[in-house]
């Protein structure tokens, strides 16, 4: 058969174009992925857990976040993970005071525990710079003061292990991962540590009583006497945080200014000097688990955040505006800023506390 130019040209154009979409066909093969959408249980007295369109749960991603947390694979080199920071028998918390990255190095922070997570709305770490949690996994990778591993040298590790290969190709279609997927997988995971068996949950479900110490302890934790519910309302038992409520500053640290405060915190986000010396307020859940306390870690006790409450909140510009109102009202009546608790009192508000802790939570 003899060819002209222009037929010659337009097969040749034929052939392209074929080339083409089976390239095309295979690059759309890579990216879609056959997955188990992961069962979210209807937990009673909860409401109903956020899920995020964006990054919908998987029992591959999760199964693939689950690996990543406890792997050090994104550490510089190789000795720390998620886990080593977020322990599981202390509800995904650090024992430390100060968190530890590599080489030992302290950090400024105590890790925060990870528990029921898909309730914090839009603040993530104690400063809030995170909106998401999958926003949150990227900065300690590369923290000098944790893993201190630059993301394109991450991505290529993972990139170049087989078991992750396979593991992302099942989970999000791809054997070429990037931070984006890498932070999505560990999202999926977090996202699946929910904590809801607690004593104080079971008694809500009408499961147990609870001893006459804990209800006495109940009622001054939502009363003026205890002032604990302005913060931490029972109406949001996932966290036992107001919902609208997510930063305060809780009169810890006196500070003649705004610049007094030794660690910024959500000022250091937001550059509003208002905010400075404000930090996330932290779940009530699992107390009995999340020692030391505070976020830098201060306290070791419970019975040292009691104390430091009933003496009342200490002197700075932005202190929480209802808290120095009741502690005048309580100066006017009684000719002092403390609470005031008895010694029964505060083991009564103990007992309350040590009740959110899951004991189920922290089984294998």
């Amino acid at each position: 058969m003899i060819f002209t130019h222009n037929r010659y040209h337009r097969y040749l154009s034929y052939g392209i174009t074929a080339a083409l979409l089976l390239l095309l066909a295979a690059c759309k093969k890579e990216t879609v992925a056959t997955t188990t959408p992961y069962p979210i249980p209807n937990i009673p007295n909860f409401r109903k857990m956020p899920v995020d369109p964006e990054n919908p749960m998987t029992v591959e991603g999760v199964a693939l976040g689950k690996r990543l947390f406890f792997d050090p694979i994104l550490s510089r080199d190789s000795t720390i993970s998620c886990a080593s920071c977020h322990l599981p028998s202390k509800s995904f918390s650090d024992t430390k005071a100060l968190s530890k990255g590599i080489d030992n190095i302290e950090g400024k922070r105590n890790a925060m525990p990870l528990v029921n997570l898909a309730w914090f709305k839009n603040a993530y770490f104690w400063d809030g710079r995170s909106k998401t949690l999958r926003e949150q996994a990227l900065f300690p990778v590369e923290a000098p003061d944790e893993m201190h591993l630059p993301w394109p040298q991450a991505e290529l590790r993972i990139q170049r292990h087989p078991v992750y290969k396979t593991l992302f190709e099942k989970a999000f279609g791809t054997g070429t991962p990037t931070r984006t997927e890498i932070t999505k997988a560990i999202e999926q995971f977090e996202n699946t540590l929910l904590s809801y068996n607690a004593p104080f949950d079971r008694y809500l479900r009408g499961e147990i009583q609870l001893d006459s110490s804990v209800l006495r302890g109940l009622e001054i934790f939502r009363s003026e006497k205890g002032d604990c519910f302005h913060c931490h309302t029972t109406a949001s038992p996932e966290l036992f945080i107001d919902p609208l409520k997510t930063f305060a500053n809780n009169g810890m640290d006196a500070a003649a200014t705004v610049f007094d405060f030794p660690d910024p915190g959500l000022g250091a986000i937001t550059g509003n000097n208002n905010d400075r010396g404000r930090f996330k307020i932290p779940t009530m859940r699992n107390l009995g688990f999340t020692a030391p306390y505070m976020h830098d870690g201060r306290f070791a006790t419970l019975d040292e955040v009691i104390d430091m409450y009933n003496l009342g909140p200490k002197n700075s510009p932005n202190v929480e505006p209802i808290m120095i109102e009741k502690a005048n009202i309580r100066f006017q009546n009684t000719g002092s800023y403390g609470l005031g608790l008895t010694a029964q009192e505060k083991a009564d508000l103990k007992a309350f506390l040590l009740s959110l802790t899951d004991s189920t939570f922290i089984q294998p």
